[in-house]
This record gives structure tokens, sequence and C-alpha cells, in this order.
């Protein structure tokens, strides 16, 4: 079975196409180490950028309305619109079990491109906000000045509560905010009612934010919408000063080391495939307003750009030479970088370099995490943790725990990881030997189950359940005790180490 990925190449009018192919189940099909291509048209063509009318809509943008065709659907899914975030399977776990805990990991919301780009001023980072947004932007602005304010700010004391409404170079945006405030509304309807929200203290919350002003902002927001502002006054806001959240396990050369080796191992096979590189090359010169010759080559650092456009329903940019005709960047070939880099992602995830830097770069949140699971075993609290964090934080706790997917070394906006804490209540399904024999952990990721994907678990209970649309579906249930005992016992097998340190320098060359 076989499936690819399409380039669009455009030269003056007239444009050919380039399709990847590769094997769904042995990776890319090859003859030796070179990349077999199937070209639709055979003409030879010099890449370029498409020349096209500036007014030419159809080619111009993606419309984020609700008839839109499956290839832009497929894009726009990389937005996370804040009118598509709605739970999938969170909270599905009842009967015989009592949910006893969550901890949140979000990617930051929506945000500004981290480059500067063409006519970003003309840009509408402020449309197609939540309901709930000017609730919320006047809840913000009546706290400001307050003693509640100071609290809840702790260490991020003088950051600004919302962001600006124009796109602002890496700042959260307005439809960042709303994304935040949807998941936060959501997740409320599903788990407020089950953890007794309406008994807790200041101590059943506890939240942490890298410091920028996207994950403060991203955190505020879906507070706001997950609690009511009374709990969120007994909140106070913690800070992790990397984006990892390794807390006191973080210098590590062989994490470094094999980051290096997995960047170099992406640009030579990035060198494989030049029409890739002929493209990102071409729309640098439009896209950015100052070439520079990393960025020409770099399809990730493109494809952050022309987010900024697609996401927000904006006009692909054209060339500012009016001396020369003018180019301009269209759909197809924005449709053709993101399917470059999907078929990347699901090469990638799986890649031995990546998992070892991942392992070693997720220690230090897994050792937390795993502190307040043991808490809620022992002391019935917190009931929520969050990290507001990053793409990188997803990517490393995903890979570190055995459950990397495209999805998660691609994590869209306002990704959502989700550990569920429950506490059987039938003596038939818990063990005897330990009161944590009877708790039990679910993984989502969007919504998704992940749970039946971790690696270490054992003895997993699989539950059958009926779902939302009345059908049966199964559930995955992994004992808590196996986390412990994975991070004690087997979390370094793969350096031949026993202990953080030992696992940093032994192998750092």
């Amino acid at each position: 079975m076989y499936g690819g990925y399409g380039v669009s190449l455009c030269a003056a009018n007239k444009c050919s196409s380039i399709v990847f192919r590769y094997s769904m189940t042995g990776g890319m099909h090859k003859r030796g180490e070179e990349v077999m291509y199937k070209y639709m048209e055979t003409k030879d063509v010099t890449l370029t950028v498409l020349k096209n009318s500036k007014s030419d809509q159809t080619t111009r943008s993606f419309p984020n309305s609700v008839h839109v065709d499956i290839k832009t659907q497929r894009v726009l899914r990389m937005c996370n619109l804040p009118q598509d975030i709605r739970t999938i399977s969170e909270g599905q776990v009842k009967d015989s079990f009592q949910l006893e805990g969550l901890l949140i990991l979000l990617r930051h919301g929506d945000r500004g491109p981290l480059t500067h780009v063409r006519d970003i001023s003309t840009i509408n980072c402020a449309a197609n906000i939540h309901p709930q947004f000017n609730a919320y932007e006047a809840y913000m602005d009546n706290l400001t000045g307050t003693p509640q304010l100071a609290q809840l700010l702790g260490p991020f004391h003088g950051f600004p509560l919302l962001p600006h409404r124009s796109c602002s170079l890496g700042q959260l945006t307005h439809v960042g905010v709303s994304q935040l405030l949807a998941i936060g509304q959501a997740l409320r309807a599903v788990y407020a009612d089950r953890l007794l929200f309406n008994t807790s203290t200041p101590e059943d919350f506890v939240v942490y934010s890298t410091k920028y002003r996207r994950t403060l902002q991203s955190a505020l927001a879906f507070l706001y919408g997950f609690l009511t502002p009374e709990l969120l006054h007994n909140v106070v806001l913690r800070e992790s000063p990397s984006l990892q959240f390794c807390f006191e396990d973080c210098a590590c050369p062989t994490s470094d080391m094999y980051l290096r080796k997995f960047n170099n191992e992406k640009s030579k096979h990035l060198n494989l495939h030049p029409a890739v590189l002929k493209l990102v090359n071409s729309a640098s010169l439009i896209v950015y307003d100052v070439y520079e010759k990393n960025l020409a080559s770099d399809p990730h650092s493109l494809r952050d750009a022309l987010l900024t456009y697609v996401c927000h329903g904006a006009r692909l940019p054209c060339s500012a030479d009016k001396s020369l005709p003018t180019l301009c960047v269209h759909t197809d070939q924005v449709s053709g970088l993101l399917s470059y880099i999907e078929w990347e992602a699901r090469q990638y995830s799986r890649s031995p370099t990546l998992r070892r830097a991942c392992v070693l770069r997720a220690y230090g949140m897994i050792r937390n995490i795993v502190s307040y699971l043991v808490r809620i075993i022992s002391e019935k609290k917190p009931k929520m943790v969050l990290y507001s964090g990053h793409d990188k934080t997803i990517l490393y706790l995903a890979t570190a725990l055995g459950i990397a997917a495209d999805s998660t070394y691609l994590s869209h906006y306002a990704s959502r990881f989700i550990i569920e804490v429950y506490r059987s209540v039938n003596k038939a399904t818990a063990a005897l030997d330990s009161i944590s024999s009877d708790y039990y952990f679910r993984l989502l990721f969007n919504g998704k189950d992940m749970t039946n994907r971790v690696q270490f678990c054992k003895h997993m209970l699989n539950i059958s359940v009926i779902n939302t649309k009345g059908l049966s579906q199964s559930l995955f249930l992994c004992p808590i005790h196996t986390i412990i005992q994975f991070l004690h016992n087997d979390y370094f097998a793969l350096f031949n180490a026993s202990n953080f340190k030992d696992a940093c320098i032994l192998h750092s060359k």
C-alpha cells in the first residue's frame, strides 16, 4: 500500500506536480538511496512561485467556512479553529471507577509568526473569537490592580494579561485566547462535577507555565473557562524556567548530542528532496520581509509563517518588488508544503535518535508527574495539575512515554495532553497487595485515547463503554504502579544506565 505527498511547481502560467511516493508499511519507496518521483508532467520547469493576479482569490486564501473541500479541511485542521474544538473521549470511564485527578499539558494557543513576514499588518488576528471572549476581557480588566491578581500571577507579576489585537511576533492572538477558552469550557463540562470543584481548596490546583507571554496568557484563558471566578482566586501560578518542565533535571550533554544528530539526519534527508527545497527557497523570497539563507532552506519555519495567513483567513502574500512581474504564493503550494511536513512527521516520529533525546529531555517532567500521581493516591490532592507549554514539550513527553505519532510530532496550536487518574471502587478489579493497585491512569491526546500504546504498561484493563453515538467502544486503563516502576527501574535502559546523571555523562561524546 502506498501513499504520498505532492508539491505544485509553477512557472509563469504553467504548473506541474510532483508526487512523492512512499510505502505505508515499509517507509520511503526507494531504489538504492535514490528517492523515486512520479512526475505528472515530464516537462522540466524552473521552480518558482505562481505568477498570478492579486485578485485571484481562489488560489490566494483558505476560506474558513463550513463548506470547504477535503484539501482545505486538512490544512485548516492544523489551525485548530475555536469553533472546531470539542471533547471526544475525555471522562468516558465511569461506573466502577472514580475520577480522582487530572494532569493537563497544553500547547499555547494561536500566535503570531516567529519571523517577520510580509503584510502582517493587514492580517486580522482578532477575528473568529469565542463567544465568551468579551466577558473574559472584561474580567481581566477588572482584575487589574487587585490583590487577587498579585496572588494569581506570582512570579509573572508585570506580564500583560491579554494579547494585542494585532499579530505580534511570537505573541498570543485573540484567536489563541479563544482556543483556550473553548478548551476550558469543554473540559469543565466533562470534569467539574466529577472532581467536585465546588468543594475545592487552593491546594487542589497546581499551575505551571513557561516564562513566555503566550503560555501565561494561554493558562489564564484556560483557567477562566475551566474554573469559576471564585475558584480562579485559589490559583497561584508557578514558573517553569525551561520549556520541557525539567525542574531539577535539566542539563544533559547526551540529550543535546542526540538532538544535534537528529537535526543533522533531518537536514540530510531534506537534501534528498530538491523540489521541496526549491519550493521553500522560492516562497521564502516572497513570504519573509527579509530573506535569510537559513530560513530559505527550512520548511518548518515557512510552515510557521504561512499558518499566520492561513489560520486567519488572510490572502497569501505577493512579492513587493514592483520592477519585476508579480509573484504570489498560492494555496496549492501551501498544501504541498504541509503535506510534505506531515509525511516527514510520520517518518521522524519513530526515529530512534529522536526517542533517545526525548527520553532524556522529558525525564524531569515525568518525574514531576509521577510525584503528583503519588500525591493523588496518598493525599487525594491536587485535583488538577496544569502545565502550559509548547509543541516541543508535547513532543518530548509523548515520545518518552512511547506514544509518539505524527500528531504529537506536529501538534497544532492549543493541543491538549491529558492524564486522567482513576480509583477502582469495584474490589473485583483491584488487587490486594497495595493501595496503589486500585489506581489507574488514561492518556489522551486531543481527545483520543492513547493508553493502549504505552509500551511499559503491563496488565492493562480493557473496559467497554457505550459512546455518544450509541456504539460500544473499548477504553484502556493502565495501573499507576507501572509508570512508577518504569520511572525507577527501566527509564534509562536505552542508555544502559540506572539514573539521569549516568545517562547524561556516560554517553556524551
